[in-house]
């Protein structure tokens, strides 16, 4: 995952600080509102049904390239998950023109730096290097689109590479399983049901043709976004799309994706865990619209309101006033399809999850009944306005932005106006979502007790249908 900032992922880095403190300066000089500059954006549309979007910025001899597959984990089937994220490990594993570990060293030798991650939604690959590296790139882009060499050998090494990963970030983290026990049971057809490291017992049965049929049908042209930020005149940077992957050969063209809906949760969901953990702790998942809808504006700035920093409502209740919990938040998972919505608290010695959950449910009703004040509103924005300063900090956090507006909620001049959708949003319209989603029915709810503590049921199997 890249490390820098994105507007889409939680900022908790003293670059977050310097835009806050910005706003506020400005704020206490009587400045008015911080102007974010226009994204002048150039689309190019290949005949092999790749898309392009190109932005000059002339600050520096560098560019950020990134090539978005619109491929997550959300396009995998039953029985073959992992699919998607295996892919972002072998993209870089060899061609029929060049070995293991050639393509970043064409990028580190250059000065740059390269780099892929994969969501649900997207499969990413980019790359910031000086801007006359720019027909390289796209050589090495195009190369690996098509001519990437599957065999025996590389897929084993990566699923053992996969594998370590899966321990290091769920298996063997004390509450690593958890969030994977929500989403099992918050989702019975789409197929967020299933994260995106996906099942090792998937990848130890998968074949190679199972693999290189899974390439062959989305790392194709007519399924990416090519994305170019930086030091290029946007004719010529065009002119080199075209040359090298006007050429490549588009893939058989998808169908409308046969992803299966999530029908309407109708009765709250329960599960026990018993861990072997230190603390007790709990995760709540609420159903939410997608990213991009009307909704998703109120309900993020919910998310800032509820639990953005220390002063916000669920960590100052957990935390500082009840002193039952260590830790406590709530965010979003925004993604392309609708997902779940989070609260989340690890408790203290001697409390237990039923007192954070009431806890945590007071609040969201006082969201409920209560209109937020003018305050919390205007620091909600603010937060906001401060992310999409950050956003654009650097030529690969303004490229992954335009490439999730473009491929992710369908339209790229988002980048430009959708900082308006959030500052139109009223106390009303908080209310209105949190009476609309935060509801029991549509509530998920998975209790964590130490294993040395016997918790009231066992873990139940992901259910078939609603159950209390």
């Amino acid at each position: 995952m890249p490390s820098s900032f994105s507007f889409r992922k939680p900022a908790a880095t003293l670059l977050a600080l310097a835009a806050w403190l910005l706003l506020l300066a400005r704020e206490a000089a009587g400045v008015g509102p911080v102007k974010l500059p226009a994204t002048d954006l150039h689309q190019v549309d290949l005949a092999n049904g790749l898309h392009a979007l190109i932005v000059e910025s002339h600050d520096a001899p560098l560019i950020d390239v990134q090539v978005w597959y619109h491929v997550g984990s959300k396009n995998e089937v039953p029985g073959k998950t992992g699919f998607a994220h295996l892919f972002e490990h072998l993209m870089f594993d060899g061609t029929k023109n060049l070995g293991p570990n050639e393509f970043s060293d064409y990028v580190i030798r250059s000065g740059g730096t390269d780099n892929a991650y994969t969501t649900e939604d997207a499969t990413v690959f980019w790359e910031t290097v000086p801007s006359n590296m720019l027909p390289v790139v796209l050589w090495l882009e195009a190369d690996r689109m098509r001519n990437l060499e599957i065999t025996d050998k590389v897929f084993n090494n990566e699923r053992q590479v996969v594998e370590e990963e899966r321990r290091l970030r769920f298996d063997n983290l004390p509450y690593g399983s958890v969030v994977e026990t929500l989403y099992a049971h918050a989702y019975t057809a789409h197929p967020y049901q299933h994260t995106t490291i996906g099942s090792m017992q998937d990848l130890e049965q998968a074949s190679i043709k199972d693999i290189q049929d899974f390439y062959d049908t989305y790392y194709v042209p007519n399924h990416a976004t090519v994305v170019i930020v930086g030091d290029v005149e946007w004719h010529q940077a065009a002119v080199a799309v075209e040359e090298y992957l006007g050429r490549v050969a588009a893939g058989k063209a998808l169908s409308a994706r046969a992803i299966p809906p999530e029908p309407p949760q109708v009765a709250k969901r329960v599960v026990k865990l018993d861990l072997n953990v230190a603390l007790p702790a709990f995760v709540e998942g609420y159903h939410m619209p997608a990213d991009g809808t009307p909704d998703a504006y109120p309900l993020r700035l919910a998310a800032k309101i509820l639990s953005e920093g220390e002063s916000s409502r669920i960590y100052t209740r957990l935390v500082y006033d009840q002193q039952i919990a260590v830790q406590a938040q709530s965010t979003g998972n925004f993604t392309e399809d609708p997902n779940l919505f989070f609260a989340f608290a690890v408790l203290n010695t001697g409390h237990t999850p039923a007192e954070g959950e009431a806890q945590v449910e007071a609040e969201l009703r006082r969201l409920q009944t209560e209109l937020v004040s003018t305050a919390e509103l205007e620091k909600g924005k603010n937060q906001i306005r401060r992310d999409f300063i950050l956003s654009r900090q650097t030529l690969q956090t303004r490229a992954e932005e335009l490439g999730y507006a473009a491929v992710v909620l369908k339209d790229p001049e988002l980048v430009n106006t959708e900082l308006a959708r959030f500052l139109a949003v009223t106390q009303e319209d908080i209310q209105r979502v949190a009476k609309k989603y935060f509801v029991p029915e549509n509530l998920t709810l998975v209790e964590v007790n130490p294993r040395n503590t016997p918790a009231e049921e066992k873990p139940a199997r992901p259910p078939a249908g609603d159950a209390q």
